[in-house]
């Protein structure tokens, strides 16, 4: 059985993660803060194990999808495991995870809003003979975004790049922001305007480009997400998004 720190996971892992498994094994506990089975806490002295759920299909151009849902118990409630289920061969339904930050550039003295979000479970596909790749993270970096090296937030602003002609913020005047990309859209969010954050996020997003930061591997805990992980994955994507505002003069 190997392991990864005081981690034990399942050898057929690596089939669908390659490379990429010892760290998915390390990101998931260090993320995890509660057994899954017990729910008591977790130490990085524990014996740790991994649970993988796999949904996974093809298809008809013999491109594979696959969906991870992973959970971290003690070693003595749950042994590691893997299963694997066959399922959708192209996104369906997916849960947004998100943060919304105002930045600031004091040297410059403006304002910046930001979005940063990424979607569960995460989906990655493999074409025949290719290597497992984040769906997400290839949908945003053809549609302009360039791929962040770095978590931290100023210098992802100052390397950020507009994003393509058809993405765009559209935020009405109720407060509803849509991010759309083409006919897609691939976020949304109803906002408070009587809410003192809501109100001040949507009074930066009304008047510039908004920082778009998305992809896999982001952690959202307290009130700043975790950026370290994604972007030594590879997987953390940015881009400037323009912003429509109808009925705004």
């Amino acid at each position: 059985m190997p392991s990864t720190n005081n981690v034990d996971w399942d050898q057929g892992l690596e089939a669908f993660k390659g490379r990429a498994t010892t760290s998915y094994v390390e990101l998931t506990a260090a993320t995890a803060t509660a057994c899954a089975s017990c729910h008591g806490p977790l130490s990085a002295q524990d014996p740790l194990s991994l649970s993988v759920e796999v949904t996974g299909g093809t298809h008809r151009d013999g491109t594979e999808y696959f969906s991870f849902e992973a959970e971290i118990c003690h070693r003595t409630c749950r042994e590691p495991s893997l299963t694997f289920s066959a399922g959708h061969s192209s996104p369906i339904e997916f849960t947004p995870q998100a943060a919304r930050l105002i930045l600031e550039n004091r040297t410059a003295g403006t304002t910046t809003a930001a979005l940063v979000f990424t979607y569960l479970p995460m989906l990655s596909f493999r074409e025949p003979g290719g290597d497992l790749t984040s769906a997400l993270v290839t949908a945003l970096l053809f549609k302009g975004f360039q791929l962040a090296m770095s978590p931290d937030l100023g210098e992802i602003l100052r390397d950020a790049v507009p994003a393509a002609d058809d993405v765009a913020f559209v935020i009405t005047a109720q407060g509803l922001l849509a991010l759309r990309a083409g006919e897609a859209t691939i976020y949304h969010e109803q906002l408070d305007a009587a809410d003192p954050d809501d109100a001040a996020w949507l009074g930066v997003a009304r008047n510039a480009p908004v920082l778009v930061i998305g992809g896999d591997n982001l952690t959202f805990t307290g009130t700043c997400p975790r950026l370290d992980a994604a972007a030594a994955l590879g997987t953390l994507t940015a881009g400037l998004v323009s912003v429509q505002a109808p009925g705004q003069g």
